[in-house]
């Protein structure tokens, strides 16, 4: 992901937007083989980010061979035509999204009790309260634990790059204008971009700093 200062956005908003989000992409690379990606939920807490793997997925096992992995959060939000931004450049059109990307390194265990730990763990804040909250190693859950794995990333390095609309001179009311269109135009997904454009354009100051 190509580091852009104008789509750069403060920690602790990249922090609020990966609290939001119920899946990301693990990818991982085997030495001479191609990189190798899953869709995954997980939990972060603080430096490190959990989350279990079939012990079969090529993923994993290319974690098992070179741990140094890259786990993306991500939203794509929608796209705009470059009129709405200049109608004399057919060039400002763009997506609308909002990316994190964590470089990790990878930990994991196969125990049975471990992984039935991380489940139990991601039950809490994936099904708050479910009758079956508790996973345990048994007859019930045990031929199901010995083909899983824990994994544990501990972040090394990350990367926000949100894309909320053009950037450059006068971009809040450009942006603003984008977010009207968009709520105009009410294709799938139109209104919810336009939120979000809205939300991060009044945290932006005119000179590119941020209210946060």
């Amino acid at each position: 992901m190509k580091d852009a200062p104008n789509h750069r956005v403060p920690r602790a908003l990249a922090d609020e937007f990966v609290a939001s989000q119920k899946q990301g992409t693990l990818a991982a690379f085997m030495e001479g083989g191609f990189p190798r990606l899953s869709l995954l939920p997980f939990i972060k807490d603080g430096q490190s980010i959990e989350m279990h793997c079939v012990q079969l997925d090529p993923t994993f096992q290319a974690l098992c061979h070179n741990p140094r992995v890259t786990f993306m959060v991500s939203d794509y939000l929608g796209i705009y035509p470059s009129e709405w931004v200049d109608p004399d450049d057919g060039g400002r059109g763009s997506t609308v999204f909002r990316a994190v990307s964590f470089d990790c390194m990878a930990k994991y265990d196969t125990d049975p009790a471990a992984v039935a730990a991380a489940l139990t763990r991601l039950l809490s804040v994936y099904e708050p309260g479910a009758r079956h909250g508790t996973i345990t190693d048994g007859e019930i859950y045990g031929a199901r634990l010995r083909q899983l794995a824990f994994v544990r990333l501990e972040i090394v390095a990350m990367q926000a790059k949100f894309k909320i609309g053009p950037p450059g001179p006068g971009e809040k009311s450009r942006r603003a204008n984008v977010a009207a269109q968009l709520r105009r135009r009410g294709q799938p997904g139109d209104h919810g971009a336009a939120r979000w454009i809205d939300y991060y354009n009044e945290l932006r100051r005119e000179d590119g700093s941020w209210s946060v």
